[in-house]
């Protein structure tokens, strides 16, 4: 037999005897889950911070040993979900791992509501949520892996889980859409109604008919026609005050007037305000759609300027509402977002396609170069330049070493940060790039082409 065969047997063996140790050679079989119909309600689900661990976490140096079992969580929803890294064998090392202590702030507890899969793999990795738990102070490394229960969800996992939202306030931005919706409240109101510009009245008098007059419209001045004395002054009061205000008047004229008013028409204000948002006059159909000035205004029918820069939507309904009240009664007003305004990243420099992209979603730094479809070969991935505005526009900016990340040597890179709507990306050249470049430009495209080199001959 000679070396080489030798060898290539020795390889082999060594290659199962590893396989053998590190993976778990046994089919895993799930507990049977519960029917659908007797599944816990979602209501009645533990959050991950009211978790039951079977055991408590220990450091790494304290793990468990060979012959204990292994640390896995309570399974509460009674769905047959598995919660361990997915190997219970005991002489699977790499499966035997702390599982950390539960978040306050977490997501609650999902489950699916279907039998679980019949395998479940052996996995290993790094949960960025326990870098001091490692070997390694800070950052985790992957010699800190350790048993990770990677695909909870099963087949669900192309849905993902329920995650934090992006922010607790949503606070209105420049170009933010808003739609306002107007709802006629039918609410009654706690002070008497004063006539306004377009109202209709009635007026009689038991003592004289000649003062009778039907659907008597308050004019654009605010006064209404009445006989004897004219024009007369009738918004901005209520019955009873127009009614004493004209028997005193009239007392001039009429021994006993006796004056009755009766409000025909009112509230003609809510009636010109649905019409401005009514389809048939105006835009959007009892709402409209308005977008956030740059000033950080916005325009609404009759109430004017209204600023909403940096206010939840409850806050703008407060506001918009109450300066509603102060003119016109029985008119609520209902805002939402409808669109939010977008929100882009530039990208500079050794991509493929360097521009303008819009966030649509939380976005981290690789994620935003996948957008400009990679780097080039050359760039610098380890001195990416990132410019920022903060809230006052002051710049701020920093150098991002993504490369061992990219090469799959550091499992949770610090320099993976999060993108923030406006950033600019610049991913300069290596130097070796910079220096061809510079090459090529004083060379093959400066001194070359103004002394050509024709090459030597050589007589003899």
């Amino acid at each position: 037999m000679t070396i080489r065969i030798r060898f290539f047997i020795v390889a082999v063996f060594l290659g199962i005897f590893w396989d053998a140790n590190f993976a778990c050679g046994q089919v895993q079989v799930y507990p049977q889950a519960v029917p659908h119909s007797q599944a816990v309600p979602h209501s009645q689900a533990v959050l991950h911070s009211q978790a039951v661990l079977h055991s408590q976490a220990v450091p790494h140096s304290q793990v468990a040993p060979h012959s204990q079992e292994s640390v896995v969580w309570t399974d509460a929803s009674g769905l047959g979900i598995e919660t361990t890294c997915g190997c219970r064998q005991q002489s699977c090392d790499r499966c035997r791992a702390e599982i950390p202590e539960p978040f306050l702030m977490c997501p609650p507890k999902q489950t699916t509501g279907v039998t679980s899969g019949g395998y479940g793999p052996c996995i290993t990795g790094v949960d960025s949520a326990n870098g001091n738990l490692g070997r390694h102070l800070g950052e985790a490394r992957w010699s800190d892996a350790t048993g990770v229960n990677f695909e909870p969800l099963k087949h669900g996992e192309y849905i993902g889980p329920i995650r934090l939202p992006a922010m607790l306030l949503y606070r209105a931005r420049q170009n933010d859409e808003l739609i306002f919706t107007f709802i006629v409240n039918r609410k009654k109101t706690h002070e008497e109604y004063r006539f306004q510009v377009g109202d209709e009245i009635n007026i009689n008098s038991i003592s004289d008919d000649t003062l009778r007059r039907e659907k008597i419209p308050v004019q654009p001045d605010g006064t209404i026609a009445v006989p004897y004395i004219g024009q007369f002054p009738a918004a901005d009061k209520t019955a009873t005050q127009l009614r004493r205000d004209l028997e005193e008047a009239l007392k001039k004229y009429i021994k006993s007037p006796a004056i009755n008013v009766e409000p025909i028409r009112v509230n003609t204000t809510l009636e010109d305000l649905r019409l401005a948002v009514n389809p048939q006059f105006g835009i959007g159909g009892q709402s409209l759609t308005i977008l956030v000035n740059p000033d950080g205004y916005i325009q609404l029918p009759r109430i004017g300027s209204v600023y909403a820069l940096g206010m939840t939507l409850e806050e703008i309904k407060r506001e918009v509402n109450l300066r509603y009240a102060d003119r016109i009664a029985g008119i609520e007003v209902e805002p939402r977002l409808n669109k939010p305004a977008p929100h882009n990243i530039f990208v500079y420099g050794e991509v493929n396609r360097p521009g303008r992209f819009e966030l649509t979603a939380p976005t981290s730094v690789t994620a935003g170069l996948a957008l400009a479809e990679g780097l080039k070969l050359g760039a610098n991935n380890r001195q990416i330049v990132v410019f920022r505005r903060a809230e006052d526009w002051r710049l701020v900016s920093t150098i991002l070493d993504v490369r061992a990340g990219h090469l799959g040597k550091r499992p949770n890179p610090s320099d993976e940060i999060w993108l923030r709507d406006g950033d600019l990306i610049i991913v300069p050249p290596r130097p070796l790039k910079r220096f061809n470049n510079a090459t090529q430009q004083i060379f093959t495209d400066g001194l070359y082409r103004i002394v050509p080199l024709q090459g030597i001959t050589i007589n003899r």
